[in-house]
């Protein structure tokens, strides 16, 4: 049974792609009939899991994948900064590429196709060690404890020049849509749906997802600071704040 949803939510990617290209459908039709089949598939996922084999799961995780890719491509560079002219730039590129690297060489990480999820902590420590070096004042921000949620997350926001960045060199696990998928898919097909954090950043902002999966850090001036917070706390039912009441938390907890 598993195998001819597979087969049948494969050829709604490819088929409806081939429209999609040929301009006989939106792309807002074409996710539309993708979320139907992509639910189907995940209900018998839920109804027949313990008869799913590995095979399964790998076709699933392959699926979700390339549909990931087409909703947003993006690469992830680990080369040298260039100057430029924007000197806050230059030192949040500096760090990236420092934490990348590090993550390349200690870890093996492979930025095409791993989720980064178990290297947050790492990352956030690299980044504050390397702030450190610079002489910028960074907070190494543990989301759980922070915000006080259940999302054990590690990123890190840096003051340069009076300005305050968000970095986050491992936000791709929220957007490797097959990585863990024993454990996510025993929750019910809507909220695997609806409720990744992922998702809900590429609805509400996918040109700052993007950015933010290249250059690894967003301004606290840009919509997507907010957007970053706002998706885990809609995640958990809490009410938002705004951008300024994140910011003092992350400040104020640090400081005490």
């Amino acid at each position: 049974m598993i195998e001819e949803y597979i087969d049948k939510t494969h050829l709604a990617i490819t088929e409806g792609l081939k429209q999609l290209k040929k301009g006989n459908v939106t792309t807002n039709v074409y996710f539309h009939v993708l979320e139907e089949y992509f639910n189907k598939l995940y209900n018998c996922v839920e109804d027949s899991f313990d008869t799913i084999d590995a095979n399964a799961i790998a076709r699933i995780y392959s699926l979700e994948n390339s549909l990931n890719q087409f909703i947003i491509p993006f690469k992830t560079e680990v080369q040298a900064p260039i100057e430029v002219a924007n000197s806050d730039e230059y030192l949040l590129e500096t760090i990236v590429y420092f934490v990348r690297k590090q993550l390349r060489l200690k870890e093996s990480v492979d930025f095409s196709s791993d989720t980064l999820k178990k290297y947050d902590e790492l990352a956030s420590n690299l980044t504050k060690d390397m702030a450190d070096r610079l002489g910028i004042l960074c907070f190494n921000v543990n989301i759980s404890k922070t915000l006080n949620v259940p999302k054990n997350h590690n990123i890190c926001v840096v003051k340069i020049n009076d300005s305050y960045y968000l970095i986050d060199c491992t936000v791709q696990q929220y957007f490797t849509l097959g990585q863990n998928f024993p454990n996510r898919y025993l929750k019910s097909a809507n909220h695997v749906v609806r409720s990744e954090i992922g998702g809900r950043l590429l609805k509400t902002n996918k040109e700052g997802s993007k950015k933010l999966l290249e250059k690894g850090y967003i301004s606290y001036n840009s919509e997507m600071f907010e957007d970053y917070f706002n998706a885990i706390y809609d995640q958990i039912g809490l009410e938002r704040l705004d951008k300024e009441e994140y910011l003092d938390l992350i400040i104020k907890k640090k400081k005490k």
